[in-house]
């Protein structure tokens, strides 16, 4: 097996970086950094600031490159990462509604109990265990103690949708039947084509997780799934950008200005962070109008 990196303090950190050629001005500040955010973790921010040495092997840092364009990158992903979760967390809101709506409406308040409401058995039976164990985990809550002792342990589906994660409340959509599917996707959205909510509300579930477990947006390869983009953009769906159009038409329409101001000052707050390591072409916000 290969050996792993030995352990190194965090003044070697500081000289590791300094032999790599990046300037350090305050060492104090950058050495907060480190023990605050670990070594590893602002390496990844360093990436397109450094570049292969052809005759050593090693990465070296580009000419002029300092620790406080690793901490510019970090806390524009930051700030970006601030955006996403809050749109996700609209879009999650709003699913949460339209589906407790929707069913209860054409299936009763209980209508989720019964399988033939939903189109595969299998996964129907999945949400069901999976929904059990979310309300014994939530078994304290008050609504969920007043249902369970008070009503006979009966949850109408306006109540089930609060203990569901995003996660959960996504692949319940994906199950609805077909029809339902397509009514939810143009009554609620607006859109005439449910394969592109599904494919959306997947995203923004993924795009939600990157945020809220703090992994990073910016200089990422590939995001996956691709997000369903019109065919004259389709090329940034693998992108950044792909999850931010989807999440910016999950949005109300009186959500979306804000969500793209915020995205914007991401932007304008750190002007070192490059629009294209996130795959966002330079007219992105007319873009997000197709």
């Amino acid at each position: 097996m290969p050996e792993t990196k030995p352990f190194s303090p965090y003044q070697e950190q500081l000289s590791i970086l300094r032999g790599r050629g990046l300037s350090i001005p305050n060492e104090e500040l950058a050495l907060q950094w480190l023990r605050e955010k670990n070594y590893y973790r602002l390496s990844a921010y360093s990436l397109t600031l450094r570049q292969r040495d052809p005759v050593s092997g090693e990465d070296k840092f580009l000419d002029g490159a300092s620790f406080s364009d690793i901490m510019e990158l970090y806390l524009f992903d930051d700030q970006f990462r601030a955006a996403v979760f809050h749109a996700a967390s609209v879009v999650e809101t709003n699913l949460k509604a339209y589906i407790a709506y929707y069913h209860a409406q054409h299936y009763g308040p209980t209508g989720y109990l019964d399988g033939k409401t939903f189109e595969d058995p299998w996964r129907h039976a999945k949400f069901l265990n999976a929904l059990s164990k979310s309300l014994n985990l939530r078994k304290d809550e008050p609504f969920v103690l007043h249902h369970h002792n008070d009503l006979n342990g009966i949850y109408p589906l306006w109540v089930i949708v609060e203990v569901l994660s995003f996660d959960q409340i996504s692949m319940m959509y994906r199950n609805l039947l077909k029809p339902d599917r397509a009514v939810i996707a143009r009554e609620f959205y607006g859109i005439s084509s449910r394969e592109y909510i599904e494919n959306w509300i997947h995203c923004a579930v993924v795009a939600r997780n990157i945020a809220a477990h703090g992994a990073r947006f910016y200089h990422r390869k590939r995001v996956n799934p691709p997000a369903k983009l019109p065919k004259e953009i389709n090329q940034y769906g693998t992108k950044p950008f792909g999850y931010i159009y989807a999440l910016y038409h999950l949005l109300p329409s009186g959500d979306r200005a804000s969500f793209v101001s915020s995205i914007r000052n991401c932007f304008t707050s750190h002007p070192t962070a490059k629009l294209s390591e996130l795959g966002f072409p330079e007219d992105w916000e007319k873009l997000l109008l197709l």
